[in-house]
């Protein structure tokens, strides 16, 4: 997306300490182990990518898709400093990733032991094309995790954030996760610094 192409260079300190805890309560949720491969959605600047690296180890593979040219640009200066040679990053719409063409991107068939998406789904388009789309990648046993935003009133803090992030937090991000998978897990935490926004964190397998 453009607009984050524009704020690429304030992203990182604007929101990293805000949600880094959050992220790390959704990557322990998933259970990684060394060797996974995992595919970050919308991976943006990478302020995922040590904690997963941490989790899979050198024969683990991370798969970073991110529509913004500036976002990954900075992701793999990440990955540069992490000195990580099984990171594989790709910029494209998340709305066209289902097996075909996930398939094509990695020109093999991947098994998908772990899709996260952190600050995503209430940003993307289609967002619930994007889910349904993308669970079709991950392997049975799998799991799916979401880290996001949620407000469903309008008010000055939610239009805020949705003007700063081009998001709607309105969006009821877990529900498709909660309808397909088993072992499902949600838990809200509130949002200090937003009001009377909550972060949500949902995690499930797939059966």
């Amino acid at each position: 997306m453009k607009w984050y192409d524009l704020i690429t260079p304030l992203y990182d300190a604007a929101i990293r300490s805000l949600y880094e805890p959050y992220r790390k309560m959704m990557i322990q949720k998933l259970d990684l182990r060394d060797g996974d491969t995992v595919l970050d959605l919308g991976c943006g600047s990478g302020l995922n990518f040590e904690l997963i690296m941490a989790e899979i180890g050198t024969q683990g593979i991370l798969i970073g898709v991110d529509s913004s040219a500036k976002m990954l640009t900075r992701a793999q200066e990440v990955v540069d400093q992490g000195g990580w040679k099984n990171v594989r990053l790709f910029q494209l719409d998340v709305r066209g990733l289902d097996t075909a063409g996930f398939e094509a991107l990695m020109g093999a068939d991947v098994p998908v032991d772990a899709i996260l998406c952190t600050l995503g789904m209430s940003v993307f388009p289609d967002w619930r094309v994007v889910f349904d789309k993308t669970f079709t990648l991950l392997e049975s046993g799998g799991k799916y995790g979401l880290m996001d935003l949620f407000n469903s009133d309008s008010t000055f803090s939610t239009r805020l954030v949705n003007l700063l992030a081009s998001s709607d937090i309105s969006r009821p991000v877990w529900e498709p996760l909660q309808a397909r998978c088993v072992d499902y897990h949600e838990e809200e935490h509130k949002a200090m610094r937003h009001g009377s926004d909550v972060i949500v964190i949902a995690t499930g397998m797939k059966s």
